[in-house]
């Protein structure tokens, strides 16, 4: 979906969107006093309240009976730019009706939720209007481990390599791209978009659409991948060369080649890219993991592999960092991230303020 700003909204009252959007506690949210009653009002009624977007893929009803009662509580203090001016009864019936939902809306684990993230294409992808803005909607876990996996929700690393993807977009937009650890699919989704838009932006020598392969070891993870992927509402779901599949990275362990299910794989992708992001959390991952990159580096339509890591423990990173460089030219790229470069995200959530490195590794006979 594109949310183009027919009205120039003020960048409070677009936040605000945001924020709700892609679930956000109302603690870290700014109430936009700048504006008018009448200006915020109007927004909250048919921007997020009534928008059609959000009524499709809502938050989860805690998240929103959270948000409602702050913003009610946030409108009934304004002041009022005439004496008849009231906050719509539609607000009031939604914060009831969410309130009567449950005896304890608190109680429990957080439940599944859409989460909508807003970005900007760059300039390179014929984006020139600023006010213009794709977004990326996903059914995601809102806990740390749903499942025994981590793979349901999007990490902080993820925003970082999308946004280096969507600053750097020669690297993926005409490249048949592999990504470890798909999860719930954020990035195969801005993968996706790149490519289209890339494609459509050169229409007159429209080439076939690059393959976007998206791989996990977990098979639920896998298909809430291609549920989000598959969503009408974003623009992947037209991308007429993505594929899932089950790609355990021991398997690239295996002594003989000849008899490795992932060289099969591979010898058919022609993968021009490999990607992925917050891939190295366990030591017990690092070597499949680097066999992996090499079987995948070997073969001569693979360009390179970028892949954005967290420092959670620098000890692991190190250690992987170590096992890389004995198999592959290893680079550190720089980036210069922040959460608001393209995406808004809750300064207190998971991983935030935590460092986050994206290397870049060839193979080392054809590094570049």
């Amino acid at each position: 979906m594109a949310l183009t700003n027919d009205v120039c909204y003020n960048n409070e009252l677009l936040a605000l969107l945001k924020g709700y959007s892609a679930l956000i506690s109302p603690l870290h949210l700014k109430f936009p006093v700048q504006c008018s009653f009448t200006e915020v009002h109007t927004f909250l009624l048919h921007q997020v309240l009534l928008g059609p977007h959000l009524e499709q893929y809502p938050p989860s009803g805690r998240y929103q009976r959270s948000f409602w009662k702050w913003a009610i509580e946030h409108l009934e203090r304004m002041d009022k730019d005439e004496e008849d001016s009231e906050i719509d009864t539609r607000m009031y019936d939604r914060y009831l009706s969410l309130m009567s939902d449950s005896i304890d809306p608190s109680s429990g684990p957080p439940p599944d939720s859409y989460m909508t993230y807003y970005w900007k294409p760059s300039s390179s992808l014929g984006s020139a209007d600023r006010s213009s803005h794709e977004t990326i909607t996903l059914l995601e876990s809102r806990t740390t481990i749903e499942s025994g996996t981590t793979g349901l929700r999007t990490w902080y690393a993820s925003f970082v390599l999308a946004s280096y993807l969507i600053e750097n977009v020669e690297t993926i937009r005409d490249q048949t791209v592999l990504e470890l650890g798909c999860g719930s699919g954020f990035l195969g989704i801005i993968v996706a978009a790149i490519q289209q838009k890339f494609n459509e932006r050169h229409e007159s020598h429209r080439q076939p659409m690059p393959a976007v392969l998206l791989t996990d070891v977990n098979g639920e993870v896998l298909s809430r991948c291609r549920d989000n992927v598959q969503l009408c509402c974003n623009q992947s779901s037209n991308h007429p060369n993505i594929t899932f599949s089950i790609f355990d990275w021991f398997d690239a362990l295996s002594l003989l080649r000849s008899e490795n299910t992932m060289t099969a794989f591979l010898s058919k992708a022609n993968v021009g890219v490999v990607i992925g992001a917050d891939i190295v959390f366990d030591p017990i991952l690092v070597p499949p993991l680097v066999a992996t990159l090499r079987l995948a580096l070997s073969f001569k339509s693979t360009r390179m592999a970028v892949v954005a890591l967290t420092v959670r423990n620098e000890q692991t990173l190190a250690h992987f960092v170590r096992e890389a460089v004995k198999e592959l030219s290893v680079e550190e790229v720089p980036h210069a991230f922040t959460s608001a470069t393209y995406f808004d995200l809750d300064a207190a959530g998971v991983d935030a303020g935590l460092d986050v490195k994206i290397f870049k590794f060839t193979f080392r006979n054809s590094a570049s």
